[in-house]
């Protein structure tokens, strides 16, 4: 009785190792990505749209003895081919996109599940195609959200999936050439998905789509639109430490 017992409870302890997650193994993911946009600003009654060709890194840190890690990323691109509203006001611009994430991690043998908060910044900045200056939207603030990764057994292929979300972001409006500047507050969505594949040396391969869903609040009075949406297919070359 005592040897049932005992093996009992030998089984219940493996059975739990199994299925309560674990620290994620030490690993440092840095990634270098390419990501083809077109964004849309809307109103009730006017939309303008470009294009911006983002070029970006990324970078997360998982440690080894705790379930905690850090995650960066930071994308830029030159906008072009200005259409509806702003074809023939904007001759050109920048576009920014930046988040630091800290995130708590879940490693279990079918997935790999992160919770993070952290900071991020969206920047729109637009030249005017006469007079000088340019028109300045940027939005910051704090920002919650999950990703989760999903290997496919037996092989080194892995679904990739992410979504944040910023409640109450601080949105400003400036134009350079006055001065002027309005602030208010809005609400951003940031969420991709993607295929993963990792060689055996650590090299990786990834494509997948984003999309960026910045709410500028009362900015909406002063010019046009209510707000914007960034999205397209993004590809990644990296490596896994």
């Amino acid at each position: 009785m005592a040897r049932c017992r005992v093996l009992a409870l030998i089984l219940v302890a493996a059975l739990g190792a199994i299925a309560w997650p674990r620290p994620a193994a030490a690993t440092t993911e840095i990634k270098l990505t390419y990501w083809p946009t077109t964004t849309t600003y809307t109103s009730p009654t006017l939309s303008g749209t470009w294009t911006t060709n983002f070029i970006g890194g990324d970078l997360r840190w998982t440690s080894d003895t705790s379930h905690w890690g850090i995650h960066l990323k930071y994308d830029t691109g030159s906008e072009t081919s200005f259409g509806g509203f702003f074809n023939g006001l904007f001759a050109s611009g920048t576009d920014a996109i930046w988040s630091a994430d800290v995130f708590y991690a879940w490693e279990f043998p079918a997935i790999t599940v992160r919770a993070f908060a952290g900071y991020g910044d969206i920047k729109n900045t637009l030249n005017f195609a006469f007079g000088g200056g340019s028109l300045v939207y940027d939005a910051t603030g704090y920002r919650v959200g999950a990703d989760a990764m999903i290997p496919v057994p037996h092989s080194n292929f892995a679904f990739n999936a992410s979504a944040a979300w910023y409640p109450s972001t601080s949105t400003s409006l400036t134009f350079s050439s006055s001065g002027f500047t309005r602030t208010s507050n809005g609400q951003a969505t940031d969420l991709s998905a993607s295929v993963q594949y990792t060689f055996p040396s650590g090299l990786l391969l990834e494509g997948g789509y984003r999309w960026i869903n910045n709410h500028l609040g009362s900015l909406a009075l002063v010019v046009v639109g209510t707000g914007e949406t960034t999205g397209g297919p993004f590809f990644s070359v990296g490596y896994r430490l």
